[in-house]
């Protein structure tokens, strides 16, 4: 009928229950890696330590409590075209651990005016999307700790 080469072919992004499946120790429980050989730190969990090229890694699960390192706030551009501007924006903060790595995640239940530097934060189980099967997809996200953790 025709040439179907020249033709785009167009597919819809959706998250894999698959990727959700593995991902399930990174999302639910903070785990990382340590180097038996250098005694590094890492998050995620990585195969190879980029500090010594060791592959000597055994998974370490990471306390929940960290440090806000850097603060960024997003308004969602559909807010701007919409005019709700007077909605929150989205806060997304790098947090350091207590134990060292950083973390880049959302900060909840915080005015984002309230957000600075060197806030004290802890990781709670939050809904985060529904998956493609209709299942809801959990993970951490991060809330001033008030005193807990310091």
């Amino acid at each position: 009928m025709g040439d179907f080469s020249a033709e785009q072919i167009y597919r819809h992004a959706t998250y894999s229950t698959v990727k959700a499946w593995r991902e399930r120790k990174v999302r639910y429980r903070l785990e990382g890696s340590r180097c038996q050989d250098c005694g590094s730190l890492y998050f995620p969990h990585r195969a190879v330590c980029p500090g010594c090229d060791g592959r000597n890694l055994e998974p370490c699960e990471l306390k929940p409590y960290g440090t806000v390192h850097e603060v960024y706030r997003h308004l969602n551009p559909a807010q701007v075209v919409m005019g709700l501007q007077e909605l929150h924006p989205r806060v997304v903060a790098l947090v350091q651990l207590d134990e060292g790595p950083c973390v880049l995640t959302d900060l909840v239940e915080v005015e984002p005016d309230e957000v600075r530097v060197g806030l004290r934060v802890r990781a709670e189980m939050r809904k985060l999307r529904r998956e493609s099967n209709s299942n809801w997809m959990y993970g951490y996200k991060f809330v001033p700790a008030a005193g807990e953790g310091a």
